[in-house]
C-alpha cells in the first residue's frame, strides 16, 4: 500500500477522477481501465509541471475487502516530457508502475490516521459517500514517479562553457579564502 499525499483537489474533481461505487464492485471484482483524452493529458502536464504527458493509461482490478473497503491491484503506464537539467534539451521519461491501493471509508481512515503517529505508515485512500476515486489515486501515484531532476542518460556537466585549460587555471588561482586561512594560521603560530 502506498501513501498518497493530500493535493488540495476536491474529491472527485481531479483531471482523471474516476469514481467507483463500492456497492457496484461484485465479490469477484471489477476491472477498470482509463485512458485520458488529449485535453486531460494537457491539464495533467500543467498540474505535474512537465512539458507534456503522453500514452498515459491504467488498468486495475478492484475487489471488495472486509469493513466496506476496496483493494485495487493494477498498473499505470505513461510518459512525461521534461527539460534535462544538464543539457537543457527536451527528454522523455517512461513510467511503468504496478500498484496496490486500499480504499477505506473516510471515518476509518481518520481513526487510523489519528491513532497512528508513525510517519512511515501507509494511510489508505478514502471512500467518500460510498465512492472510491481510483483515477485520482492513480494520478497521484504516477505523479510521484516523475523525476524531480530529470537528466538524459549519459548527460555530463562540462562546466559553464569553459575550456579544460580555463577550468584548471581557475582551480589553481589563489582564493580570497586562502589568504584568510594563511592569516589565521600565522595567528595560531604566533
Amino acid at each position: 500500500m502506498t501513501e498518497i499525499l493530500d493535493t488540495g483537489i476536491e474529491f472527485g474533481a481531479g483531471e482523471m477522477s474516476y469514481l467507483i461505487l463500492h456497492d457496484e464492485v461484485p465479490p469477484t471484482g471489477k476491472t477498470v481501465k482509463q485512458k485520458p483524452d488529449d485535453a486531460t493529458l494537457t491539464a495533467l502536464a500543467d498540474r505535474l509541471a512537465v512539458e507534456a504527458v503522453a500514452d498515459l493509461h491504467y488498468e486495475a482490478l478492484l475487489t471488495p475487502i472486509s469493513g466496506g473497503c476496496l483493494m485495487a491491484n493494477g498498473k499505470v503506464v505513461g510518459r512525461v516530457q521534461q527539460i534535462c537539467g544538464v543539457t537543457l534539451e527536451p527528454m522523455w521519461t517512461d513510467i511503468d508502475l504496478p500498484f496496490t491501493l486500499e480504499f477505506h471509508p473516510s471515518d476509518m481512515v481518520e481513526q487510523a490516521d489519528d491513532a497512528d503517529d508513525d510517519v512511515d505508515s501507509d494511510v489508505p485512500e478514502i471512500i467518500q459517500n460510498g465512492q472510491a476515486d481510483i483515477g485520482e489515486a492513480v494520478t497521484q501515484l504516477f505523479a510521484m514517479e516523475v523525476p524531480a531532476y530529470p537528466r538524459k542518460q549519459d548527460a555530463e556537466f562540462t562546466g559553464y562553457g569553459q575550456s579544460a585549460d580555463e577550468i584548471e587555471a581557475e582551480d589553481k588561482a589563489a582564493s580570497p579564502f586562502a589568504a584568510l586561512a594563511a592569516l589565521n594560521q600565522s595567528d595560531e603560530d604566533a
